[in-house]
Parts: C-alpha cells; structure tokens; sequence
C-alpha cells in the first residue's frame, strides 16, 4: 500500500481538494465568476496536491479518493451525485482498510444493528390503518381467530392473533401489520449470516465477509417489493422468512465442523421447510434445490437416514400440525370461513386450493409463454438498481468456477420460482417472486468473493464489497420517500367507511374483494353497522364479472337498499354517485337520495338538480371528480350534451369535460352524469371557477344552449389551486439555480405529435412577476414562454413547443425588468444559456392524471388477423394506492375502433397498486387487426382508467384526449 501511495503521490489530494472545493462554490447555488472559480480549484488543486503529498509520505491510504474524480469532470450541477461519490469514497476507504481479525462479537453485533436499523424503517413506514385486499382480510382473520382463503395460512392467522394480543400499541389492524416489520428484520439476519458463512468458506477475509453481510441486508431490506410487504399484513413476508431460515440452515449444514452440528442444521432445515410448505406450499418449488443442495455437499447423506428422520418428522409435524386450526375453528362459524370447512373432504379442497387449480403453469405454454418472459427485464429492475442487478449477475458468474454446488442452489432456486411466477395466473407476480429475491440477494453479497487478490496496490475484493454496500444505499435512497409516503395512507378507512356509515339501514353493500375485506373489518373487529350486509361479489367461471354484479343486484330483496363499490351502469336501473361508492336505483328515480349541492338551472328541457364536487387541496397534476343531477323536464334532445368547464379569474377558458346526454328519459327522471376536470401540471397557481353548460351539435358545429335567463353558464363552485410543495417527477433531473430567481430541478420531453417537440421544464420557485423562460435550438427556433409567480421552495412546471427536429436546446431566463438572467453552471461558474439534455428522436412524455406517464412505446404491427405486440413504457409519478388499468386502441383513419384490449400493467404482473415513485414498467398489449380490413393505416391509442370507480385517467396535456402512439401502414404489412 505505501508503494501505492508514492506512486500516486499527491495526486489523490489534489482530487479531493478540487472535488471539495466544487461541492462548496456549488453550494453557494447563485453564479460566481469565472475568474474566481478559477482561482478557486486551482488554489485547491494546489494545496491539496501538497498535503496529499506529505499524507502519502506518511503512508495515509489516499487511492479511494480518486474515486471523486468523476465529480470534478461532471458536465452539470448534481449534488446527489456529488455526495453519492462521497459516500462511495468513504466507502471503499474503508472497506480496503488493514484485514484485521475482527472480534467475536463484532458480527453478533452487526447483526443486532441490521436487526434494529430494518425495523425502525419499517415500523416508521408502516401502514397505519386497515388496508385492502388481501391485506384487510388477513387483518380481520387475525384479529377474530377467522379462517383465511386456500390454503388457510393458520400459522400465519394464529401467530398474529397471539401478537395483536402482545402487542400494547395501535389498532388490531396497524399491530399486524408491525408483525411484518418483525419478520422482514428477522428474513435480513438470518440471510447476512448466511452469506457471510458462505463468504469466509470461499476465502473471504472476516471484514469483508461482514461487509457482504450488510450488503446483502440492504439490497433486499431496500427491495420494492420487500419493503412494501414488510410494512403491511401479508403471508409473503413469513413466506421469505422460512425460506431465509433454510439458506440458513443450509449455510450452516454446508460450513459445520463436525458430523453433530451438520445435523442439528438438518433439522432446522427440516423446521424451515415444514413451517414453510405448511404456511404456503409455493416454497416447494425451491426446496428441491435446498434438497438438491444437501446431496451435492454431502452425497451419502441419502444412504444415511439415520442423520435427517429427526429433520424429516419435525417438517412433518410442522407442516401438519397447524391445520388442525381450520375444522376447529370452521366448527365454530369463524369469519370468513366457507361452508364445510369441517369436513375432511372441505378441509382438503380448502388446504390444497382445488380452486386456483387451473391457474398453476396457466402460461406456461408456446403462446403465452415467450411474453410472460418479456417481462423479466421489468421485474427485477422494479426491485432492485442496475448495479445491485450486474453485482448479482457477477456473485452468480463468479460461482461457476468458486463453487458450482452453491451456485445450483442459488441459480436453480432463482430460475425455477421465477419461471413458477410468471407463469401463475395471478395478478400479484411481484409478490409471489418474493422467495426469488432472497438468492438475487446473496448472489449481490457473494460478488466480492468472485475477484481474488490485488492487483497495483488495491485489494479488489474489498472493493468490490464496498461497492455492493454503496449500491444497496442507493437502492434505500431511491425507494424511501415513497414508503414515507405510503405510510401516511388511509385510503381504504376513508373509501369504506363513509359507505358503511352513511348506508341507509338494513342496506346491502355488494363489494369486490378490494373493498370487501376492509368493510367486514371494520364491521367484525370495530363493530361498526352491524345491521348493513357486506357481500362479496366473486368472478363466477363464464360469466363476464359485469353480469355476475348485475345479476347480483337483481337478486336483492325488492325495497333493499343496493350499494355498489364498483361503478356500473345496469339495464332497468340508475347508478347513483353515493359517497365514496355508488347506490342502485330502479328506474325510474324521481329524486336524488344522496347530499347534493342545489342548483336552479335549466337547458332546454333539461332541470339542473344538483352537484357534487371533490373537496380538498387542490394542484397542478390532478384530476378533480364531479358529478350532476338533473331532471328531464321534457323529452331530451339527443344532440344536447352538459359540459363542465374550468376558467380561470378572468373567465378565460382552461379545460372541460363533456358528457352527451342519453335520449331515452322519461319526463320527471332524475340521471346523473359523472365528470373529470384536468388541473394540467403547467396551470398557474391561483383561483380558479368551475361552471356547468350545455351545447348541442349541429352541422355547423357545436352551438351553446342558454339558460331561460340568457346565460351560456351557471357557476358552481371556486377552486383553490396551490403550488406543489414537493419536486415533480422528472426522467432528467437537474440542479440549476438561476440568480437571485428560480431553479431547473428537471426537463422532460415529448415528441407524441409529429414534428413536433414539447419541452416541460421544472423550476422550484421563488419566481418573481414577468419573468420569462427562452428556449432556443441549433437550428434557429426560438421560443418564449411567461413563468407564473412562484413562492420560494415551492415547484411549477413550464411547457414549451418547438418544431419536431429541435436539438442542442439551450435555456435562458430574464427577470421582471426584461434583463438577462445568469445560471450557476458547472463548479457554479456563471453561464448566460443553459445546455438542456439532447432530446431523442422517439421521446415521450404524456402523464395519465397524477399516478402515471407514458415515456415510451414500441409496437411491432402485424397484417390483418395476427397479432400486434404493443409494449408501452410507464413509469409511476407517485407511489400508488388505487388500481390503474391500461387500454391500448386499434383504430381506422375515420376514428373507427378496430381492436381493443384493457388490463393492468404488464399483462397483469404488475398492478400499479405495487409501484412507488420511479417505477418503471414494461406494459405489453396484444390485439389484432380484423381480417377483413382494407384500410391503409391503422392508429394504436392508449387510454387509462382507475379500475374501481372507472374513473378516467385523464392525459395531462391539453392537445390530447386520449394518447397518441402511432400510425402504420397496412399495405406493407400485407406484402
């Protein structure tokens, strides 16, 4: 090391001292003149040249800082880069350090703070109230000693009982959830003492082994799936945790010193496997390479049962005995347990889940399969960074010639349950993947092991240790806001409690699964409404779900009340907006039964009754829900349409929503027309007026319809629009501070209209009155555009328009007095034009509402009759609660829809209901042209939708209705 340092001389303090002095005239975050900044990094570079010197002379470890160089060349602004780089050095300095023999309760120790660390992040990310799905059944199960659906999970049900019992804080609802927490903290030890047991038996000194503990701590503590879980009520995260206690075990078995302690770690494995496969028998799947793994580090272990029986009957008992729980507790009509539970034959179809039978390997076929493995480039990025990802990829490569045997244990197990989850028709892929996380892991922390030893001075395992540790950081910095975020949700208690509350008596709830659960919580656990029925509306086998909700309502008792958690419109019946769900009337409906905010006016025939409109904070990026009543008073003109209209103060138009009026309405019904109002993301803060009017269509166009006093509107309601308090998501960010103004924190760009390119650029306020944004291109284009006053920390987003071959953009900003304004570019030297990153040729950026955009498509067209591969890039602007649903178009040149096809994201692997912010997800579709078709070009269009309330996911961007992606010609897919 100390031929290193000389050779390197004062080199490395010449980088650290020019590094320091750029993060410190960068912080300054105003313009500095050149000279000075000059000045600056050469006294810097200078100085720090010297006291490197006589630092190495001394035989100070100085090479980890020429890991800042980067920084110093970095051609923007970025102080995140700058402290990533930072830590990365500190880091490595670390990490490379003397090999020393480290104490025996340094790793104990280790341990405790992985253990402690993990679960201060999850219990302060913890979902605070009861949640939906799955989740609020398993609350309720646990809570009231029920029975959960197939396979059960007693183990899972009875353990939470026992600790909502032990637990002293919170609601039933919010201490189960914490016992995820627990176990996720428990599933980090366990697997960073096997990895480390695995990296000293491959020649890994005692701190690195350590360090690839941790390292494998944080790349699956920081996953997005395994966070997510461990901060909710789930059967995934106990799922991962047996599956950690056998890599465990494993790890033990394959590193005993003698025959005795090689067999107690049987059967632990055997305690592992049996609680596991008894809690879901999904681990079956890997524990054939858990077995395979055992005969391969000692093959007479199968002539010799006299060594695992033990292991073996404790996986029996394990696996076995908690069932007894079900026929216990179904002889006692515990909730949600279905009829004849109590039964052997029950008690079978219940354990065994007879009824998902048809859904194991459902893809798995020549069809469906080779698009069920297009997703793979989707799921693991959606868990873990790029360089997490290239680490495992190398701790798994590197295994090939280190040791082959562990590398059939943690490749096989990783293949095959990926290839069992993807090919699973269920719409939770990323949650069944979770056993397949835990080897991805380990591969991450072997991957130091895979280099051996040093080569110029730098011991390159160690190296490659504190790598690992930097890029599971990262993945932790990238993914904690959201789950901050999410821990602040109370979506289902505010969707399903209004419901059950505000029901008249004796009312019937038909819900879907989503909100069936959190309402029969909140009904079993708190006693709320007990005379309100909820039922659960299930898919019936060949019936579309639509006819299975109608036919449920129309087998309610005659004078019930109906309420609806999921909007439909039903022949003979009228969909009321009813609260936070919707009530059933048959027709016909003289008069509203929910609250309504009056309104006297009248369009030709047509009596306003009365409005509801969402209430809140409103921003830029929302969507804002309405709803009308209104009353025919006479038969309704089939050309008249009601439209809902945002203005501004002035009365200046700045969008609408439109709903046509159907024809068939007797004189004296009441219907009501739902509507969505989009704030777009670059609408200035202010106050804002929302207006109700009525138009009809004729062939000269569309003619407003007045009211019998002459006016085209009436006014409803007054909007507040604040300024976002928080920075827009953006796919370039960036940290440039103008002087004595505002900041680009982002650009994005989208090129979704032909020859033609939008610019949206981000700035954190303050912005001052007249200040203007100039964006100019190579090619001569040059455009101007008003930045909206803007109070200080405070965001807005700008658009900007130019022709379609704009490149090699530049920024200029003036203030309110008409003067150019600088920018701290680079090292905060002053520039008077900022270089925005080089628009590509096919951008995009449309965002759906405030939960997704679309950033990119491909399509891949095919001739009339075949099919036509969509794939669409969404990324999340948000961490989400609610259930959003694609719907990609094939339509004709006349607007004629050819082929349609809806679904979650990613054929159903990934509703968005698992994403956070930043998420990015391949969404495939596939539809077919008909085969008769003659046109000569076809257009693909995307539309979204919020798959509850079917409410619309309106394109923030005016020029749209639905999203643009493509045209192609047809003649040339026929030849």
């Amino acid at each position: 090391m100390t031929s290193r340092n000389r050779q390197l001389g004062g080199a490395p303090g010449s980088i650290a001292a020019l590094f320091l002095a750029r993060v410190v005239l960068e912080g300054v975050c105003r313009p500095l003149p050149l000279p000075l900044v000059v000045a600056m990094g050469g006294l810097a570079g200078t100085g720090g040249f010297f006291l490197g010197l006589k630092l190495a002379r001394r035989g100070v470890r100085l090479w980890p800082l020429l890991f800042l160089l980067p920084y110093i060349i970095w051609p923007r602004r970025d102080p995140e880069a700058a402290v990533g780089l930072a830590l990365l050095a500190v880091l490595i300095w670390l990490a490379c350090g003397e090999q020393l023999s480290l104490p025996r309760w340094v790793e104990p120790a280790a341990d405790g703070a992985t253990s402690a660390v993990a679960l201060l992040f999850y219990f302060l990310t913890a979902a605070p109230d009861v949640l939906p799905a799955d989740a609020g059944e398993f609350q309720a199960v646990a809570a009231t000693l029920g029975v959960a659906h197939p396979p059960g999970y007693p183990l899972y049900t009875m353990a939470g009982h026992l600790f909502i019992r032990l637990f002293p804080w919170g609601s039933p609802a919010y201490r189960l959830n914490l016992m995820s927490g627990l176990l996720a903290a428990g599933t980090l030890v366990l697997v960073a003492q096997a990895t480390r047991r695995w990296a000293h038996r491959l020649g890994a000194s005692p701190s690195v082994g350590l360090i690839s503990g941790l390292a494998v701590s944080l790349a699956l503590g920081t996953a997005t799936t395994f966070w997510a879980q461990a901060t909710i009520a789930n059967v995934r995260t106990p799922t991962a945790f047996f599956a950690a206690l056998c890599l465990y075990a494993l790890s033990r078995f394959s590193t005993a010193a003698d025959r005795r302690e090689a067999d107690r770690a049987l059967v632990l494995l055997g305690l592992g496997l049996g609680l596991g496969l008894g809690h879901h028998p999904s681990l079956a799947f890997v524990s054939v390479f858990f077995l395979l793994y055992l005969v391969l580090v000692e093959p007479r272990l199968v002539i010799q049962p006299r060594r695992w029986w033990k292991g073996a009957l404790v996986a029996l008992a394990a696996g076995l005995l908690p069932f007894a729980y079900i026929p216990i507790r179904a002889a006692q009509g515990a909730p949600f347990a279905p009829p004849g539970r109590d039964t052997l034959t029950g008690l079978i179809h219940h354990v065994f889940a007879q009824g998902f039978s048809g859904d194991m390997f459902a893809f798995a076929n020549p069809t469906d399969l080779p698009h069920r493995l297009a997703l793979l480039p989707t799921l693991f990025p959606f868990q873990f960074n790029g360089l997490l990802l290239a680490l495992a990829l190398v701790g798994l490569l590197g295994l090939v010639w280190r040791d082959r045997r562990l590398l059939a244990l943690l490749g096989g197990s990783l293949a095959l349950h990926t290839f069992v989850s993807i090919t699973y028709r269920a719409p939770q892929t990323v949650e069944y993947m979770m056993p397949a996380y835990l080897p991805t892991a380990v591969a991450v922390g072997l991957s130091p092991i895979t280099v051996r030893g040093s080569r110029f001075g730098i011991p390159w395992f160690s190296l490659l240790a504190a790598v690992t540790l930097w890029a599971g950081l990262l993945n932790g910095w990238a993914h904690a806001p959201s789950f901050f975020e999410l821990a602040e949700d109370r979506v289902a208690r505010e969707t399903v409690e209004p419901l059950l509350e505000e029901a008249p008596e004796g009312a019937l709830i038909l819900a879907d699964w989503h909100w069936f659960t959190p309402l029969r919580y909140l009904q079993l656990v708190e006693g709320l409404r007990p005379d309100v029925e909820a039922r659960y509306v299930y898919n019936v086998p060949g019936e579309e779900y639509r006819q299975t909700w109608q036919r449920r309502v129309q087998e309610a008792e005659t004078g019930r009340p109906v309420l609806l958690t999921h909007f439909y419109e039903f022949d003979g019946y009228i969909t009321e907006p009813w609260w936070t769900g919707f009530r059933v009337h048959p027709r016909p409906l003289e008069a509203p039964t929910a609250p309504l905010t009056s309104v006297e006016a009248s369009f030709s025939g047509v009596e306003v009754v009365g409005y509801t409109l969402e209430q809140g904070r409103f921003h830029p990026g929302q969507v804002v829900e309405a709803a009308v009543a209104w009353r025919a008073a006479e038969a309704v003109d089939p050309s008249l349409s009601l439209t809902l209209r945002l203005l501004d103060a002035g009365g200046g138009y700045i969008a609408n929503a439109d709903r046509t009026l159907q024809a068939d309405v007797a004189p004296g019904e009441v219907r009501f027309e739902r509507f969505a109002l989009p704030l777009y993301p670059t609408l200035a803060p202010g106050r804002y007026q929302v207006v109700l009017g009525a138009y009809r269509t004729t062939e000269a166009g569309f003619e407003d319809v007045p009211t019998p006093e002459g006016e085209t509107v009436v006014r409803l309601a007054w909007l507040e629009v604040e300024p976002l308090d928080r920075a827009p998501f953006t796919l370039h960010r960036l940290s440039t501070p103008f002087s004595d103004g505002p900041t680009l924190v982002g650009v994005d760009y989208d090129r979704s209209e032909p020859d033609e390119l939008r610019i949206y650029l981000r700035w954190r306020g303050p912005v001052g009155e007249g200040w203007r944004a100039r964006v100019r291109s190579a090619d001569g284009q040059e455009v101007q555009v008003a930045l909206p006053p803007l109070p200080a920390g405070a965001y807005q987003t700008v658009a900007v328009d130019l022709g379609g071959g704009a490149e090699e953009l530049r920024l200029g900003l003036t203030n309110g007095a008409g003067r150019a304004v600088a920018a701290a570019g680079p090292w905060g030297a002053a520039v008077g034009q900022v270089s925005l990153p080089t628009p590509g040729a096919d951008v995009r950026f449309v965002a759906l509402g405030e939960d997704l955009a679309l950033v990119g498509v491909q399509g891949r067209p095919a001739p009339p009759g075949e099919p036509v591969v969509v794939d669409l890039e969404l990324v999340g602007l948000r961490p989400l609660v609610q259930d959003d649903h694609t719907s990609v178009r094939l339509m004709d040149e006349e607007g004629w829809w050819l082929a349609i096809h809806d679904s979650q994201p990613a054929m159903g692997a990934i509703p968005t209901l698992k994403w956070i912010r930043g998420s990015k997800v391949r969404d495939r579709h596939l539809l077919a042209v008909p085969e008769g078709f003659s046109g000569e070009r076809v257009q693909a269009v995307l539309a979204a939708y919020e798959g509850f309330r079917m409410t619309t996911l309106l394109p923030m961007d005016e020029r749209f209705e639905v999203v643009p992606l493509g045209w192609w010609r047809m003649l040339e897919m026929r030849k």
